[in-house]
């Protein structure tokens, strides 16, 4: 037989079914926080249904970006080597840069960063490789944006475009992650 301490309160199934429903409330904020801050160009599909989906895409974009930092930390290890050489020659110098290049051989690589009512697009191409900066001019202009600053630098055989932007409406504002889609396909 059951003693009366036994049986659980409806109280304390009130007190617990509050906590587990606070839980599941601090799971989903925390879900939403880690989704929003993940790029939108990142994510494979705009309709993801479920948290796990949601949590997969943005482990893979870390995982990425890990390994994103390591290949820029290795390089950047390459380069300071070049730059305490004393005089090294252009073949030790072209070596070097192109070891760059073979860790990150994905080209041409295009990036879109939204800055409130502002894009930074970064575009890194090889050499000879054809591309026409004013179909990116068009692009942005179609998408509501301005180029307001446009620069370029050689690394090597990689030519890096900047272009800074910014929206023609403050209210209206300038979808980055479309920018990046249609830039992705235009290159």
């Amino acid at each position: 037989m059951k003693r009366k301490s036994d049986i659980p309160s409806s109280s304390k199934r009130l007190e617990k079914s509050i906590a587990q429903k606070s839980w599941r409330n601090r799971i989903t904020e925390l879900c939403s926080d880690l989704t929003s801050i993940i790029p939108p160009q990142h994510f494979q599909s705009k309709n993801m249904v479920s948290q796990a989906d949601q949590i997969e895409q943005a482990t893979n974009y870390i995982v990425e970006l890990r390994e994103r930092v390591d290949n820029l930390n290795k390089s950047k290890e390459q380069l300071k080597l070049l730059v305490n050489q004393e005089g090294p020659s252009i073949n030790q110098q072209n070596a070097i840069l192109n070891d760059v290049t073979v860790a990150n051989p994905r080209f041409p690589i295009v990036e879109v960063k939204d800055l409130g009512s502002s894009l930074a697009v970064q575009l890194v191409i090889e050499q000879g490789y054809d591309i026409k900066l004013h179909e990116i001019i068009r692009v942005l202009e179609d998408e509501g944006a301005e180029v307001v600053n446009a620069t370029y630098s050689t690394s090597g055989n990689n030519i890096i475009h900047t272009l800074h932007a910014k929206a023609r409406s403050s209210r209206v504002g300038v979808e980055a992650s479309r920018v990046y889609e249609r830039l992705h396909d235009l290159v």
